[in-house]
This record gives C-alpha cells, structure tokens and sequence, in this order.
C-alpha cells in the first residue's frame, strides 16, 4: 500500500503536511518483504501484562483508592526498580531488531499487578504556565491517633431508616450522656476510648415517629479496634520511593463517619451530602423543588483532606395530590372523567412509595402518615363491601358515612397500607398532601434538570462563599464528637500549584487555527463528501394545521451556504412531508424511510417529543438503514447560521468526512495506535431489574483519532464491569485492521464510569479481557500492542478557584482550559492528575480526574497530560474543547443510542442473548458511515 511513511518520525510526516490533508486519514503498512518478519513491539513486563492467560484472574494487590498503594514495587526484566523510562525506539519506518520474548513476558500475570508509580514520587509535570490556585479541600489536623472503637450496632424495627440516628442519639443520652461517638446511620459506631458500658449493651428507647410514639430495642456490641496511627505512617511512607502502603480504608470511613455526625442529626442526609428545607423554594415543576445542601468526603491526597463543597437535590413538594395532578396534567382533571393513560402513567410513577398525609378536611383525628403502593380505579368506580356488608363505592363511603362529599370522584383513589391487606385501602387524592423531606432517586425530566443547572449555576466567587459560609455553619472544631477523636478542619481553602497547557494549534484543509479560550473559528473540512442526493423531510401530526409547521426552504438554503463556507458541496434537497397519527407513529416513519432509502442523507425536522426522536433512529438505523439528521422544528422556525454550522459539522462526520485535526500529532499517534473509550450507562433507580444496563465501547480507525466506531452491549442493570469486553475488542481490532491494513501497535483505553472502590477488579476483569481480545484477532500469540488504561472520573466535587484576574479567562472567573493539578490533592505514588480541558459556559467548570491504572507504554506525566488535553480537541460535534476526551464522548453517545433502540421493546431480563438483536444496526450503516451516531 506504500503508506507506513504516516508512522514514521514526526520529522517525516511534518514536511507532507499539505499531501496528507488530501488523505482519507487510514492506516497502513506495506507487506514485508518474502522472508522477513514484521518488527514487534518490544517488551516492557514492568509495566504491565505481557502474556494473556485465560485462567480466572486472581485479587490484586492493587490500590483501591485515591492515596492507596499496593505492595512493593517489583523490578522490572531490564533490572529498573526506580520506574524510569525506557530507551525511545526508531520510527515505524526505521530499522528494528525483533525483541527477545523473554520467559517473563510470557509468563508474567495479572497477578504481579502494581498500581503504575510516578517517574519520581510526590512531583508532577512540568510542561505549562506555572500558577497558584485554590481548591475546594480544606486540611484536616489528626492530634493524638489513637485506636478508635468500632461497635456494630442493632436496632429492632430498622424502619423508618432516617428514624435510626434520632434513636440512637436518645441512646447516648440515656446511657453515656457524657460520651459522643459516632454514627453511621445504619450499624456501625465508633468511639474515640471504650465507652462505659464493658462488651455489650441492650436496652429500649422511645421516640416520636410521624407524630406517634415508638419503642425501639438497640444492641450495641463491640466489633474491633480501629488503628487511626497507620494515617500518620501512611503519610510518612509516601515520601520514600518505592514504599508502597496499603491505603488505610478502614480508618479513612472512621474519620468520614466522625465529621458527619453532627450534620446528620440536623439535616436530611443523602449520601455524602446534608439538605436542608430552603427558606424560598426553587421549583422545577411537575411536582418537584430544589433543595441546596452541603457535600462532604475525607480524601486521601498528599495528606488528609476534608473535600466541601455547595450540593443540589430535587425533591418532591409538600402539597395536595391534586394541585400534583395539576402540574402534571394541567386543567385536564377538572373534566369529568378521569385521566389519560399517559398521565395516569406519569403520576402513579411520581406517587409509588411516596409518603402522603391524609387527613379529611376538618376531622384532625383523621390524620394518618401512609406509604402509597400505587393508583387505583377512581373513586367513583371503586366498589368495595363494607362491614355490614353493603356495596358502595369510595365516593359514596366518604360522602354518606365520613359527610366529606368528594369534589373529584373522577380522579384515580391512592391505594396505601399492606399490600397484601384485603380489600384495599384507598383514598380520595384530595384528602392527601405529600409529606416533606422525602428523599427519592428518580430520574428527573430534561426539563427539570435544565431549571436545576440554571438555578445552581454561580460564578467561582460566589459557589466558594457559599462553601465557606456552609464550613462556618458546619463548625466542625466546635463539634464534639470531632472534638473528642482531637480532630480538626482548617477552614481556609488550600492552596495548590497548578499548570496551563499550551493548547494544540487546529489544522483544517488550507489553513491552521489556534485555540483561544477553549473554542476557535472553523475552516474549511479537511476532507468532505458530497452531499448531493439527500431529503429534508418534516413529520407532523395528523392534526396540525400547514399553517404551525415550519417551512423548509430556508433552512435548506442555509445548509447549501454553510456548506460552501465548510468546503463541503451541497446540493439542494428534495423537499418532504409525512402525517403521523398515533399510535402508529413508528410504522408510518419506518414506511416513508423506506420510500426514500435511496437517499445519501433524511435530514428530518421533528416536534419535540422525545418518543418521536427515538421512533426515528430505530427506524432508519435498525429496521432500514439510511443515514437521518434529526433537527428540532424550533431550530428550523428561527434558523441560525451557527446552527446551521453545528448541524453540518455532525453531517460531515456522519459521512465519513474529516473535519479537522490537531495540527502536531501526538506521539503515540505516529505509528498505528487505537484510542479506546468505554462507559456503562444503568438504568434509573426505578427501573433497576427490568432495564438492562449499557455497555459501550468506542475505537479510532484513523491516524488522526478523529473517526470512531461503536461496538454495544446489554448486560444486566447495575452490572459496572463490561462483560463481553474480550470480543468487543476483538470486532474493534478487526474493523482497524481492515480498514488500514495493519493492527495498532498501542492502545490507549480511557475508561469511565468507574469509582475508586472498583479500580482493582477493573485491572483483573477488563485489562485482562482487553488482552484476550488482542489474542484472539492473531491466533499465534504474537500480538502484543502497548496498553496504557486510564480511568476517567467526573462524579467528584473537586472544584479549582483562581487567585487573580490574570489566571481567569471567562465572566465567572473559571480557572482558564487546560488547567492541571497532579500534585497536593492527588494521589502521592500512582500517576493521577485534574484536568479542565473545557471553557466553562455557565457555572463553574467542574474539571475531570483521570487515574493511570496500566501502562506499557510508560506514559509519564507530561505526555498523558498533554494527549489527554488535545483528545478534548477532537470531538467532532463542536470547535469548542470538551470536558472529557473525545472517545469518551463517544462512548456516551454510542451507550444513550443503543437505549434508544431498547425504548418500547419487551427484553428478556434473564436471557439477554436473545435481545442483541435490538442493537443491531444495519450492515450499511456500520460499514460506510461508521460515525452515525455523532
């Protein structure tokens, strides 16, 4: 093929800038010549597995969070002990001596796994402006670590849950009033000294539960010493090289448990995080307000800090079920009949499990707190005997026998108490308010979640007010349970050293651009197709009048300019219509694709109606294979040249285009290199057990790490670790190969969705599946590509504060893009650093932690910095920098198109072989415009 001159030493590829621009971007190699072998990757066995064994892998001695550690370091072949790094080797072009398969790097397992040290410990990059910043962590002072006392707890009945605290502080009181352990809220206590009680304790407490009074019978036995001194050698073994100490879980959970106490006892606890009733309630609608609290974590850095930070939750209003109804359904319940199945629907779903009280209307001795099973038939139609034994209905029981006459018999009755109680226990909605304070973990509506990030977002200035004024509410030094283990909080915000990267000069087909602020002007495409043979077509309702829908003429004179400004050729389009009408919408879009799957392009104008969207993609991408580009009719009302834009920069990727690329090119991407992203996406809370979870898993096919494919899986809910990974895999190897002629010399795996607890069975499930998949495309065992896996974390409350105007570059005072911090707050020994890669456009940026968990390619510092911060420059959607690399972008993309094709589909939860089916896009698809989902 003539092309391994693209990996080849950047000094060869630079002086054919202009050559390559005309290149479709694909890798290849030339066959070597008859008798001679192809150079291999050499070996590098202290870095990561070198063989891949297909026996179960056994624990790790891995560190399992941040400031963990795991056993000692073990030198590598070469007799390196110190993590330097390995002599560079020639250019792809150049001349190389096949490496000897040394018996270790056959045999070395994931068993010998460490976690990836730094080059030297406690230091971090170089590269970039040096500042100083201020982050949200706030220093803990650990006085006199002595063995704290851990008691498990019982505590008979343990419901309600948020009752358990209350009891037990009634408890302390009434036994050891002068003594202030900590709880956890469900079975665990610990104590700074014995408390005075000897082994063991019973005893009965009282207290007030929904207005009633309630015994509880409380247990308290002793479990085990927990040494708080090993923190100190922790802390003091981290500034010796090579000293790696197992990070101290136990005492980490003491110490987060201790400065929760008190927050506890006076909030309403979720999670990490304390809420409180605002005094002005921020509505979201459809029956849900806004609470602001306080988030709260011991962590693990350099030294023990405690992470604040400001935190928003929705929670459902205190109020009538029938105003509920009315937020939800509008005036429609004022009708005479009852609900529609759509919004029955969505109230039963917004009232199962909910606590309501009931009370009718001037009889306070009626009042009752209920837990809500589910919706009911209405009042007026819900016949049950009495106790002598009359038929009536509910509407006729509250009227004649309570004289509280109904004025919404039409409307569903709440049916609450036992479950297996008969007959059922229903009420008249109008006599139930639902109580407040009710913690829930249901999924919020996008239009909700939109009022939330409107209402939460603050500039830097005012979000650290707020987490200062909450530490200073918090008081945590005048606590007494603090006070008692002799902890303390620095209240001031530390201060770290932190680094701006030079972003990456943007190249385009004539012209190269720089990044100023996070974001650039576009130029011309790289490379294009044509768009000549394509359809704009509008769905509308049966109903609607010709008058309400959009025209299309000129938002297709708009693409045809602003494609000639992207140097990409558009035609004019044929013009289209078609009237659904439910509920066949789904049948009738399949029907007009098919009428027009001919067409290189179906650039549909939908309503807003989320159902419609997802009838759209299983239609043109399952049932008949042509590509679609859906835009919202209001985008189309009030066309914009910048919508306009975006929409075909997501066409030109979609049709295999190039939009653009980084005008140096990374090292690891001068020779064949994969860059891998991956995500599991679960179902909500509410439909755990019957919605399986995603898998997701994206992969570069071209040199330039701008085109992906998709590979997805269904596994069951909750299940983080991807289960098929190994023949995932596998299909992304073959798909490069075939499309460059060439498998990749280097992988780069970027991994989200993984919390710190799950670190070590990631390494021996998915590092090793990655490794089988690599076997199974060479069936020899010859194939051995350099794996670097990194895992990328974005649930934190790590947040980063400027400390002058100079380093700020937006209206909210944001540390500028390209912002890092691998030191201070960052794990001492393993290679983990903070990234803002993003220009933050309302609110304050939230930067990403990225944790080096393998490395063959002894990636340090500097380098996986500065590849991860360019990634963010790839994202083909948008000339702006991302928050988090483009295949990870990608792969959450890819994870909420394969739920789509699940949406309104009967899948067998305990055979999910038999729904692969759901996700299987049309060969044509895959094939020819393999980045669809963009």
């Amino acid at each position: 093929m003539g092309n391994n001159k693209k990996f080849s030493k950047a000094g060869q590829r630079e002086k054919k800038d202009n050559q390559a621009q005309q290149q479709t971007g694909s890798l290849s190699q030339q066959q070597p010549p008859a008798g001679k072998q192809r150079p291999q990757p050499s070996s590098h066995s202290g870095r990561g597995i070198a063989s891949v064994s297909e026996r179960q892998p056994q624990p790790a001695a891995a560190a399992g969070t941040q400031g963990g550690g795991s056993r000692d370091k073990k030198p590598s072949q070469s007799g390196r002990s110190d993590g330097s790094r390995r002599q560079p080797q020639a250019g792809y072009a150049g001349k190389q001596q096949k490496p000897e398969q040394t018996k270790a790097h056959q045999e070395v397992s994931l068993t010998d796994f460490v976690v990836p040290l730094r080059k030297q410990l406690k230091s971090g990059g170089t590269k970039g402006r040096a500042i100083t910043i201020e982050t949200n962590h706030l220093a803990l002072i650990l006085k006199h670590l002595k063995p704290a006392i851990h008691y498990d707890v019982a505590i008979e009945p343990d419901k309600p849950k948020k009752s358990m605290r209350a009891v037990m502080e009634q408890f302390r009181r009434d036994n050891y009033p002068n003594r202030y352990p900590a709880f956890d809220g469900v079975k665990n206590l610990y104590s700074s000294s014995p408390l005075p009680f000897g082994h063991e304790i019973a005893a009965d407490v009282t207290i007030n539960v929904d207005e009633q009074a309630k015994i509880y019978k409380v247990k308290v036995k002793f479990a085990a010493e927990v040494d708080l001194q090993c923190l100190a050698d922790y802390f003091g073994s981290t500034a010796r090289a090579n000293i790696h100490m197992v990070t101290p879980q136990e005492a980490i959970q003491c110490l987060d448990i201790v400065l929760r106490n008190a927050p506890a006892l006076n909030c309403i606890p979720v999670g990490r995080s304390f809420f409180t009733q605002p005094n002005r309630m921020i509505d979201l609608g459809e029956g849900m307000e806004m609470y602001n609290g306080v988030y709260q974590s011991a962590v693990l850095g350099w030294k023990p800090f405690l992470n604040v930070d400001v935190s928003h939750k929705a929670f459902p209003k205190t109020m009538n079920v029938v105003d509920l109804v009315e937020q939800v359904c509008g005036s429609y319940y004022k009708r005479e009949n009852s609900l529609t199945r759509q919004n029955y629907k969505v109230v039963n779903n917004f009232m199962k499990m909910l606590k309501i009280v009931y009370m009718i209307p001037n009889q306070p001795n009626s009042k009752r707190i209920v837990r809500v099973n589910e919706l009911d038939r209405p009042a007026s139609e819900a016949w049950f005997r009495n106790e002598e034994n009359i038929e009536m209905t509910v509407a006729d029981y509250f009227a004649n026998v309570k004289q509280a006459r109904l004025t919404y018999p039409h409307l569903p009755c709440l049916w609450v108490g036992s479950r297996q109680r008969q007959p059922k226990i229903l009420l008249p909605m109008e006599f139930c308010t639902i109580e407040a304070n009710q913690v829930t973990n249901r999924k919020m509506t996008s239009n909700q979640t939109s009022k939330m990030i409107k209402s939460a977002a603050t500039s830097t200035i005012i979000r650290k007010q707020k987490i200062m004024d909450a530490v200073r509410q918090a008081n945590y030094n005048s606590d007494p349970c603090a006070t008692e283990f002799s902890i303390s909080v620095n209240a001031d915000f530390t201060e770290v050293p932190a680094r701006i990267l030079e972003p990456p000069s943007i190249r385009y087909k004539n012209s190269s651009v720089k990044v100023q602020e996070g974001k650039w002007g576009a130029g011309k495409f790289c490379t294009s197709n044509q768009l000549q043979n394509w359809t704009v077509l509008t769905i509308a309702y049966h109903e609607e009048e010709r008058t309400k829908l959009p025209a299309p003429e000129k938002f297709s004179e708009m693409m045809v300019n602003q494609g000639r400004f992207l140097g990409m050729t558009v035609v004019p389009p044929k013009i289209a219509m078609v009237r659904i009408q439910r509920p066949k919408e789904k049948e009738t879009i399949e029907a007009k694709f098919n009428e027009l799957s001919d067409q290189q392009l179906i650039l549909v104008i939908i309503p807003d109606q989320k159902q419609i969207y997802s009838y759209v993609k299983q239609a043109a991408e399952i049932s008949v294979g042509v590509m679609t580009q859906c835009v919202k009719r209001k985008n189309v009302f009030s066309p914009q040249s910048s919508t306009v834009r975006n929409l075909l920069l997501k066409v030109n990727a979609k049709l295999n285009g190039l939009n653009h690329t980084l005008y140096e090119t990374p090292r690891c991407l001068k020779e064949p290199c994969m860059i891998m992203g991956a995500d599991v996406t679960h179902p909500s809370p509410e439909s755990r057990g019957s919605v399986p979870s995603v898998a997701a898993v994206t992969a570069s096919h071209d040199r330039y790490a701008f085109k992906y494919n998709i590979t997805c899986r269904l596994q069951q809910s909750t299940q983080e670790i991807i289960t098929d990974l190994a023949n995932i895999v596998k299909e992304h190897l073959t798909y490069f190969e075939k499309t460059n002629n060439i498998k990749p010399k280097r992988i780069i795996f970027f991994r989200d969705g993984v919390s710190e607890g799950q670190f070590e069975i990631v390494v021996n499930s998915e590092v090793q599946a990655v490794r089988r998949g690599c076997a199974m495309v060479d069936p020899t065992g010859n194939y051995k590509p350099q794996l670097t896996f990194l895992v990328v974390q974005k649930r934190h409350h790590t947040r980063f504060f400027p400390m002058s105007q100079r380093d700020s570059e937006d209206r909210n005072f944001n540390v500028p893009a390209g912002t890092v911090v691998d030191t201070e707050i960052t794990h001492p020994t393993a290679l983990d650093f903070y990234l803002v890669s993003h220009a933050s456009i309302q609110g304050v940026a939230r930067p990403t932690k990225y944790r080096k968990l393998w490395d063959d390619n002894d990636m340090q510092e500097d380098e996986l910095e500065e590849l991860t911060y360019h990634l963010c420059h790839l994202f083909a959607r948008c000339t702006r920098s991302v928050s988090y690399p483009a295949p990870t972008y990608y792969a959450h993309l890819a994870a909420a198109r394969a739920k789509i094709y699940c949406e309104n589909k009967s899948i067998d939860m305990n055979n999910l072989a038999r729904s692969k089916g759901l996700l299987a896009v049309k060969d044509n698809i895959i094939k020819d415009t393999p980045m669809y989902f963009v």
